[in-house]
């Protein structure tokens, strides 16, 4: 047996006595009929098969293979009861099928104990955006250091700037010697992170470590998201403070008329920073913040709620007062932190009361507080009952901890938990914490952070729970629930096609055959084809002329067809496949003509094919142009196919052409000022020269040069076609009656055959020039490009604009595609030397 199939084996077990014990729960909950607790522990069952599929993805483990596949049946059995809400059939299937089929499974993976001693560990301390040492207190870092040492393991402290994630690697500094030592090693055992983020705000980074190594923390939400999964599931929904979310000022002014008092929190705050008690006296508001107080007037008070409270919207909640009072009239609270411990079990690091001044409402330590031992307090302030308080207290503690690990699928680590006592002896829960302050107990502290963090790695523990996962919108793939098969591919380059979703056109059908002749696996994909969770893709493959949907993990490099970087509701698309090259790596699909214009007039090799233009700016920037030249385009800064181009021609001293599309209209100056003035009211202009260029017939034609980057990454002609508008001044569209032809016979017909061969080589190395010069411009990020030239009487050439959108193909497809493929395998390639290079180098 390989080392590799030993720490296999050693995780597979250990995740297999974890779903043991969650079905455990799983079962006690469907016997007590608790739905929405139910639905919570079933997808952390779910979430560990998953889990052991990944561990044994890269090892040649046959082990076991035979139960897993009938727990994932049995599985799928339970998903279809849940959605009827059949609880009874549930209980049955527990306990006739899914738990002895977990303890068959566990057996055959009983081994004799192998796994990883404690001077193996490296254990990595990671904050995302920065230096952890600098995030963490200082008393905090070395306690942990300290205590790292005792139990014989390495802390590594970095951040995302250190990760390389090709290379497996990650730089940071670890305490050697007495000193700091910046060193570069493979990647930890396991992870402590801190700064919790959800999902949507974790890096790339951050993400793809997650998928690569354990991590000991995971968050339980905000100050809205917890009470609200608390109150669903009923279970200690009595002691939470009641509260209303902010939406505008109404809500404050009705909660006081009920209450008279409220406490204004952020719902993402912290350390009690930016709280504010309110209450009503009359038509007077009192504010205290921490020990300040002021009083308003209600027209006052109703601005200080637009300055502060709704600022940002929904982004305050107010919260019932509770008086909570020592007998000397100073705010408290208890504050229970809970960690797990070597072990994975709970267990109170310390639970204290924290003890404010008087004349504020506020008792965070943090905020100058102050605190002593819990049972002398408790005795001090309540005498007899003192002691029983003190018992009750750390049961609750426990049990709202345990109650709470459940919900979130057992995955929680550490917890601060803000208990209050009223003046009636009644108990509270203000609020639960991620990241506790640990003031005073740092070390006590430091023993579990390092002590859960070897049991995760040794147990090789990889967790997760629903607010790591990604949101799934309506209709997004979700492979765990799918019968798809997996897509078999083998060492082939793999390119996926990202396309819109009623974008599967003879293109598509083109790649695929193109693939097939270049040797390489070919799909399209939509944006909701992508399972962000268990990252792979509905792919759709292209076997016997029909498109046949498969599962397939993200592809080599990736034709983008979508085109839709840096547009809004397409960032989690591009993010998420961050790393794999894309043929275009161009932010937008349209861009700024003018920043075109600029950036072309500025290298002097185009500057005879750049026709004078200027942004408008004021209306007279517009007659400026037109009494220079006669007639003129006006056009939009920013824009596609023609849309919201304008042809205007001066006819005489007071008489104007001008023509929008198929409408053509003569007006006086005074009439076209106020028509432009209404046009450049609703955008960018650019005014230009027009450059007259006509069929025979009089038809407006360009001449369209569609290049794209080839085989060995060079820029390459793919087509060259006039195009023939039915306007009066500017090219149309096909669907509105324009059309196209082939450029030789176009340019022999409107010119003649000498002058046709001669404009052709200069076309072709006016857009190469171009094509070039624009690419370096912009970074080698695209990959195609359409040109637009006009030709003068006098045959010269002239650039139009340069289109990063999708040029139209509607009839050389297959062109496109022997581009396209070869290009995508090109980049693929590259990419895989490149990597190797920092293998290498690393």
């Amino acid at each position: 047996m390989t080392k590799l199939e030993e720490n296999t084996i050693f995780q597979v077990k250990n995740i297999i006595d974890t779903l043991i014990e969650a079905t455990s729960h799983f079962s006690k909950l469907v016997k007590q009929k608790e739905l929405n607790q139910c639905i919570f522990m079933f997808s952390s069952i779910v979430d560990g098969v998953t889990a052991i599929e990944k561990v044994t993805a890269n090892s040649n483990l046959t082990l076991g293979q035979k139960e897993k596949k009938k727990i994932e049946n049995t599985l799928l059995l339970i998903a279809q009861e849940l959605e009827t809400n059949n609880l009874i059939k549930i209980a049955e299937i527990i306990q006739f099928s899914l738990m002895p089929l977990l303890k068959q499974w566990q057996k055959e993976f009983e081994v004799d104990e192998i796994g990883l001693l404690n001077k193996d560990i490296t254990i990595g301390v990671y904050l995302s955006e920065s230096n952890p040492r600098i995030a963490y207190p200082k008393p905090r870092i070395d306690a942990l250091v300290e205590e790292a040492e005792k139990q014989g393991v390495t802390l590594l402290f970095f951040s995302s700037s250190g990760v390389n994630m090709d290379a497996k690697q990650v730089t940071g500094e670890v305490f050697q010697n007495g000193k700091w030592q910046e060193v570069t090693s493979s990647f930890p055992n396991v992870i402590h992170n801190i700064g919790i983020a959800s999902r949507e705000r974790q890096t790339i980074t951050e993400r793809k470590l997650r998928r690569e190594v354990p991590f000991t923390s995971f968050g339980v939400g905000n100050k809205f998201y917890l009470p609200k999964i608390v109150v669903e599931n009923r279970k200690f929904a009595e002691l939470l403070v009641p509260f209303k979310i902010i939406t505008d000022e109404d809500r404050i002014l009705e909660f006081l008329n009920e209450n008279q008092k409220g406490v204004l929190k952020p719902i993402m705050g912290r350390q009690g920073l930016f709280i504010y008690y309110v209450e009503k006296n009359g038509n007077h508001f009192i504010i205290h913040e921490d020990k300040k107080e002021r009083i308003l007037g209600k027209e006052k008070f109703t601005m200080w709620i637009q300055d502060v409270i709704l600022k940002n919207k929904n982004s305050y909640m107010i919260q019932k007062y509770i008086h909570a009072r020592t007998n000397a009239g100073e705010p408290f609270d208890i504050r229970a932190h809970v960690q797990k411990n070597n072990e994975g079990k709970w267990q109170i690091t310390k639970i204290y009361p924290r003890i404010g001044n008087k004349k504020s409402i506020l008792s965070n330590i943090s905020r100058g507080g102050r605190t002593q031992e819990l049972d002398v307090f408790l005795t001090n302030e309540y005498g007899a009952k003192g002691k029983q308080y003190a018992e009750e207290l750390r049961k609750l503690s426990l049990d709202i901890t345990y109650h709470l690990d459940k919900l979130y699928g057992l995955v929680l680590d550490e917890l601060g938990l803000d208990l209050a006592i009223d003046k009636n002896g009644r108990f509270w829960l203000h609020e639960v914490n991620n990241g506790p302050q640990s003031t005073y107990h740092e070390k006590e502290r430091a023993i579990n952070t390092i002590g859960y963090a070897i049991y995760i790695a040794k147990n090789g523990i990889f967790l997760t729970n629903s607010f790591q996962k990604q949101s799934k919108s309506i209709g997004n793939f979700d492979s765990r629930n799918s019968n798809l098969e997996w897509a078999e591919l083998d060492n082939r380059v793999s390119i996926g096609m990202l396309v819109q979703e009623n974008e599967i056109n003879n293109l598509t059908i083109a790649c695929a055959y193109v693939a097939k002749y270049e040797n390489v696996h070919f799909f399209y994909f939509t944006p909701k084809d992508i399972d962000y969770d268990e990252m792979c893709i509905r792919g759709y493959f292209y076997q016997n002329k029909e498109w046949v949907p498969m599962i397939v993990n993200y592809p080599d490099v990736i034709y983008d067809r979508l085109r839709a970087r840096g547009i809004e509701g397409f960032h989690t698309v591009y993010e998420e496949l961050e790393g794999i090259p894309f043929t275009n790596q161009f932010y937008g699909n349209s861009i700024s003509k003018l920043e075109v214009y600029d950036k072309l007039s500025a290298i002097e090799q185009l500057s005879d094919i750049m026709i004078p233009y200027q942004k408008v700016n004021r209306l007279k920037d517009i007659f400026h142009y037109i009494q220079e030249y006669g007639s003129v385009i006006l056009k939009p800064e920013v824009g596609s196919f023609a849309k919201g181009v304008r042809y205007i021609e001066k006819l005489n001293i007071d008489r104007y052409r001008v023509a929008d599309g198929e409408n053509v209209n003569e007006l006086s100056e005074l009439s076209l000022s106020k028509y432009i003035r209404d046009v450049i009211k609703k955008g960018t202009f650019i005014v230009q020269k027009y450059i007259e260029t006509r069929t025979k017939e009089g038809n407006p034609f360009d001449i369209r040069v569609h290049m794209m980057k080839d085989g060995n990454g060079e820029w390459s002609f793919v087509n060259k076609h006039p195009r023939i508008g039915t306007n009066y001044a500017t090219i149309t569209v096909f669907r509105s009656g324009g059309y196209v032809g082939e450029l030789v016979a176009f340019l022999n017909r409107n010119y003649s055959q000498d002058k046709s061969s001669i404009l052709v080589s200069k076309i072709e190395e006016r857009a190469l020039n171009i094509a070039s010069e624009f690419d370096a411009l912009y970074e080698n990020k695209i990959s195609e490009l359409g040109i637009d030239l006009a030709i003068d009487k006098d045959l010269n050439i002239y650039l139009i604009e340069v289109n990063v959108n999708k040029p139209g193909i509607v009839y050389y497809e297959f062109e496109v595609a022997k581009h396209a493929i070869p290009y995508a395998k090109y980049l693929s390639q590259k990419n895989s030397t490149n990597n190797q290079k920092k293998m290498e180098t690393f």
